[in-house]
């Protein structure tokens, strides 16, 4: 089954930049990660301490499999500290996303 998530992420006040270079640091070593079909980073414009990720694996083993890694556990040590709220949001896929080329995998 694809997991797929959105990120909300609250930034801890003046680590607003340390906290944006540390995830896009995460986002570059997700990408090329065996099942990781989607990882996008957003700053919201009006709010600078305000960012979010989508994140889409095309399994459940390869989204356990990132959230285990040592190169994942390491980066996380960094980022912590720096957010001060975060929320998941697990998401179905639509067709809208399938059109993109995203698909189910066949039970």
């Amino acid at each position: 089954m694809t997991i797929a998530n959105q990120i909300v992420i609250e930034s801890v006040e003046g680590k607003e930049k340390q906290l944006k270079e540390a995830l896009n640091d995460l986002v570059a070593s997700s990408l090329p990660e065996k099942g990781c079909q989607k990882f996008e980073f957003y700053q919201l414009y009006n709010r600078a301490t305000s960012f979010f990720i989508i994140e889409i694996w095309k399994s459940e083993k390869r989204y356990n499999g990132h959230l285990e890694s040592a190169s994942y556990v390491k980066q996380m040590s960094i980022i912590n500290p720096l957010i001060a709220s975060t929320q998941t949001h697990n998401l179905k896929l639509t067709q809208c996303l399938t059109k993109l080329g995203l698909k189910e995998e066949k039970k």
